[in-house]
């Protein structure tokens, strides 16, 4: 097991959190409450990454880069979260510009990162 349920889980919810917080300070993500939306996504991202890289044994994904020090682990769980919320956005505000809903995930993503740099 590269990481236990109960942190992936409560990690999860703290980087759920933190998208949502930083969704809501951006003024088109309010609007009907879509920071809640990628606060939910970015923790559905985050649960998703991690369960996958525990059911394919994938220890290796977890080596931080000597540089930047952030891993593949790190990075994949960014990735999903921006993809989900992305996902989700378009889904339920099909007539909104791309540009809010692609930056929306990006937030989303990006904030994923640095919880997963810093806590896990």
């Amino acid at each position: 097991m590269l990481f236990p349920i109960r942190d992936v889980v409560m990690y999860a919810v703290l980087a759920g959190v933190v998208a949502a917080g930083g969704l809501a300070a951006l003024p088109w993500s309010r609007r009907r409450r879509r920071f809640a939306i990628g606060g939910l996504t970015t923790f559905a991202g985050w649960i998703a990454w991690y369960f996958t890289l525990d059911a394919t044994h994938a220890a290796g994904f977890n080596t931080d880069a000597p540089v930047i020090a952030v891993s593949w682990a790190d990075t994949g769980s960014c990735v999903l979260a921006f993809v989900v919320t992305a996902s989700i956005l378009t889904l339920l505000a099909p007539k909104e510009p791309a540009k809010s809903v692609v930056g929306a995930a990006a937030v989303a993503g990006l904030l994923a990162l640095v919880v997963d740099i810093f806590v896990l």
